[in-house]
């Protein structure tokens, strides 16, 4: 199990947006070793970066992807764990929070927590332990389907390189698709970014894609997780990202 919650941030024109997503995953015995222990402090990175399992809820205020990581809690153990024994467990790492140095890591044989703030927090540690810690649980409880990450996107958008410039449209199949979803006469649109100009854009609002994709499908962000996400074809390598969480497919 891989329980995680983040504050981020993202800068929307002149605005900074900012909220808490959490985030919910299951792994299957095949995903992790045969008692496996958890009073192994790297656990909780392994698993976090590389064995993450499969999502099965999330509760979101902003839209996951192309965001800042303020601050950040996240929580791995058994599958057999239950929530009195999770709040157990972060109730007594909290009493640890005050006075001590972010990345904090707490592990035990049968789960293990790690906490972390930007510099920008420093002095606001127990705050946001709380906040972060109260979300996740929230979440344990009442899992919420996954609405951003789902695992079968329909919506495919291709990008070719060039020397000067990136260039995004759908591809034909979803093109055609889309004409029919929309009601109205509906042209697909075609949107180029040189790359001076995608660097200083994405420095600024964050990741683009958040905003070209509305404007070349005719959907709005939410419509676009009704569908499943979408797929980012790299035309030049062949690669296909899946986006928002950025998975190479």
């Amino acid at each position: 199990m891989y329980l995680t919650a983040h504050r981020v941030r993202r800068i929307k024109g002149n605005k900074a947006e900012v909220g808490i997503n959490a985030f919910l995953h299951q792994h299957l015995e095949s995903d992790l070793p045969r008692n496996i222990q958890f009073d192994n402090e790297e656990i909780v990175e392994q698993i976090a970066n590389n064995n993450t399992g499969k999502l099965v809820a999330e509760s979101t205020d902003l839209v996951p992807g192309g965001s800042s990581v303020l601050s950040f809690v996240d929580i791995v153990g058994g599958e057999d764990l239950d929530k009195e024994r999770i709040q157990d467990f972060l109730d007594r790492m909290e009493l640890d929070i005050e006075g001590m140095h972010a990345p904090i890591i707490k592990p035990a044989p049968d789960l293990a927590v790690r906490f972390g703030i930007a510099y920008g927090l420093k002095g606001h540690e127990a705050r946001e332990y709380r906040a972060l810690t109260e979300r996740a649980m929230r979440l344990f409880e009442s899992p919420e389907p996954p609405k951003w990450r789902s695992e079968n996107p329909w919506i495919v958008i291709d990008r070719k390189i060039t020397d000067i410039q990136e260039t995004f449209s759908l591809s034909s199949e979803t093109a055609k698709n889309l004409i029919q979803m929309h009601n109205e006469p509906w042209v697909p649109k075609r949107i180029s970014v040189e790359h001076g100009t995608k660097i200083v854009a994405e420095s600024m609002y964050g990741d683009l894609i958040q905003h070209i994709a509305p404007v070349i499908t005719g959907l709005t962000l939410e419509q676009i997780a009704a569908q499943g996400g979408l797929i980012l074809h790299d035309l030049s390598s062949q690669k296909k990202i899946k986006w928002p969480e950025l998975k190479e497919l």
